[in-house]
């Protein structure tokens, strides 16, 4: 293996060719895009939205791995499988990826582009000068151009799916709580973003239970939002040619795991920092290996993971507690950690606590009208979602608490010291959690951060509303949905 091959040996698959910004590459059948691209050595997809910082697969930022595909723009290159002659190109850079003169904003002052610059007093709104003005920013902020008007685009019918008992979640705990619920004689229905029942914990070394024939599996399909009281959820295929789907269910169980949240350090965003989900499912499903030196980093399993990442043929440099972490180096991508002392590598790989996705119980429970409070939420939590959070106590000026928006710690904290500790409030005036990803894993990093510089328990810090949808769904399965939800009267 070398820098700019990171496949493993024992990968299989048909080769199938594919271009990056032009340039001719070579993948397998049943990589993801972003699969292929870190095979080939390609580890920066995107940028930042203000300072033009490289972001690449993670695990942790969806705006990391968001690119043009066949002239379609803001695809995931995570959830979209590699075909034959796949056009890819890098969005948010001018004039070319080659010549990206974009990238001069990494000199701007990180203080000329806090939040609310783009509002000032000397461009008034409502004029032709603020319209221009408005669209400059557009353009340096890298927004996508839209699809080209040569794109096809169908519109895929929705349907209605009814269970007595929902399960959201395929991994070891959904699994078993679906063979449960079915054996008591009640109709099932699991759903799961994966394709296969406990794919990561096959990945793990865990073992996951074989599911009841009387339990009917969605597969790959993202639970997005809740509405109605809960009474009415609604998932989306992650192949965007297939219906989204409306789910009704007398009880509803969430068995989703815990969602990576990165540590509150410097340098968390480079490319080359991912989470330990990602990075099993490389190795281990793709015989991709994160980097040519690879750290490990965790909260006690930490060798367990290096040993088994290693087994599988990944050079891993060094394993050690998260706590030792101070910083993450490198410019456009890793090239090193701080821990007690300095280690090259160029890539690292974090298996922390996590955090719980409570967007569906939140929405499920949540009361009020601008600004909404969740509730005690019906809906059932079982094994790693049912267990509390475990914060990141830290406080680093220079952490970005939003990659996708360039919010960094030192702003907020000019906020926290002009009394502002409203995360809502917070949320509107940076932006923080305002791209694609919706607010996770950035507000549960905002509260860890503001409940580490305030010496407060984060989780009696209310998050910003969290309101659906919270996941990706395309505007031709929205419209698919037109004839199998009734509008409220």
């Amino acid at each position: 293996m070398s820098r700019k091959t990171m496949r493993l040996p024992g990968a299989s698959g048909q080769p199938l060719s594919f271009t990056w910004n032009g340039r001719k590459l070579d993948g397998l059948e049943g990589d993801s895009v972003a699969e292929a691209l870190l095979a080939n050595g390609i580890r920066g997809l995107a940028f930042t939205r203000k300072a033009h910082r490289p972001m690449g697969l993670s695990g942790f930022y969806a705006t990391g791995v968001l690119a043009r595909v066949d002239g379609v723009p803001n695809v995931r290159l995570d959830q979209c499988l590699l075909r034959e002659g796949l056009q890819v190109e890098m969005q948010n850079c001018w004039p070319a990826p080659s010549i990206d003169l974009l990238r001069l904003a990494r000199l701007v002052p990180a203080k000329w582009i806090q939040g609310g610059f783009e509002h000032t007093n000397i461009v008034p709104s409502g004029g032709q000068l603020f319209q221009r003005w408005e669209g400059l920013l557009a353009f340096l902020a890298g927004v996508a151009k839209p699809a080209s008007s040569k794109v096809e685009v169908v519109v895929p019918e929705g349907r209605r799916v009814h269970a007595e008992v929902l399960v959201i979640g395929a991994g070891p705990a959904g699994c078993a709580a679906a063979n449960a619920a079915a054996q008591s004689g009640r109709k099932v229905v699991l759903v799961s973003r994966g394709q296969t029942a406990g794919g990561i914990a096959r990945f793990a070394g865990a073992s996951t239970p074989a599911l009841d024939p009387g339990v009917e599996c969605l597969f790959g399909v993202d639970v997005f939002g809740a509405y109605r009281g809960g009474e009415l959820l609604l998932g989306a295929p992650v192949n965007g040619n297939e219906g989204a789907l409306v789910l009704e269910a007398d009880e509803v169980i969430l068995a989703t795991g815990r969602r990576s949240v990165p540590p509150l350090v410097a340098g968390a965003w480079l490319p080359g920092v991912m989470d330990a989900r990602t990075a099993l499912s490389l190795v281990a499903g793709r015989r991709i290996a994160p980097g040519a030196a690879v750290v490990v980093l965790g909260v006690g399993q930490q060798d367990a993971l290096a040993n088994q990442l290693r087994g599988l043929g990944v050079n891993v440099v060094t394993a050690a507690p998260m706590e030792k972490l101070r910083r993450i180096c490198g410019f456009n991508s890793v090239r090193g950690i701080e821990l007690d002392a300095y280690h090259a590598c160029d890539a690292v790989v974090l298996s922390g606590h996590g955090a719980f996705d409570d967007s569906l119980s939140f929405q499920q429970s949540a009361q009020g009208r601008l600004q909404l409070f969740g509730g005690e939420s019906v809906y059932q939590r079982v094994g790693a979602a049912a267990e509390p959070d475990r914060p990141h106590n830290a406080h680093d000026p220079a952490v970005l608490l939003c990659p996708c928006f360039d919010v960094s710690g030192a702003e907020v904290d000019e906020l926290l010291d002009q009394g502002i500790h409203d995360l809502e409030v917070i949320k509107r005036l940076t932006s923080c959690g305002m791209g694609p990803c919706q607010g996770q894993p950035c507000w549960n990093a905002l509260r860890d951060y503001v409940g580490a510089r305030l010496g407060v328990i984060p989780a009696s810090i209310q998050k910003p509303t969290l309101r659906p949808p919270r996941r990706a769904l395309t505007v031709a399965q929205a419209a698919g949905l037109a004839s199998v939800v009734e509008p409220l009267q």
